[in-house]
């Protein structure tokens, strides 16, 4: 019964970790969306701030769509995703040249890692993760801020 259990919370808590990366610029009170090109600083390679944070918002947007096709019954599927999206986000490395958007990925990567880690404990039966899963759950959600607040989500 802990099993199913886990594996339901395991999938609501993931998706919503992806969904709120995944989310589109909200309108200001003027109307007008609050995503602002940064500036092509040195070493960006002419790459936007705005064009860099598009890669990584599309590489979680595919993890985001496997997590769609994850069942409850399936936790293995979570788990996979989840490193999916660290795989995805590693790979993106390469393609990011603007310097602020390059220094989030490292940890975005390794958050995800971390959380699939989590995860595949926590539905293996490992319920002494959950202290481990609160404190992932709170650097997740502090990354994700941070992402935003550098892409202007």
């Amino acid at each position: 019964m802990h099993r199913s259990i886990a594996a339901v919370v395991l999938v609501a808590l993931a998706t919503l970790g992806l969904a709120a990366c995944t989310a589109s610029p909200t309108p200001s009170e003027t109307g007008t969306t609050t995503v602002e090109a940064g500036p092509d600083g040195p070493g960006d390679a002419g790459q936007s701030t705005e064009d860099a944070c598009a890669l990584v918002r599309d590489s979680v947007v595919a993890a985001a769509e496997e997590f769609e096709t994850a069942g409850a019954d399936d936790p293995a599927s979570v788990v996979e995703a989840m490193r999916a999206a660290a795989g995805r986000l590693g790979e993106t490395a390469s393609e990011i040249t603007n310097d602020q958007v390059a220094a989030l990925l490292p940890s975005l990567e390794q958050m995800y890692g971390q959380m699939g880690d989590v995860l595949e404990s926590l539905a293996n039966g490992d319920l002494d993760q959950s202290g481990e899963f609160a404190e992932l759950a709170t650097t997740f959600r502090d990354t994700m801020d941070h992402f935003r607040d550098v892409c202007g989500e």
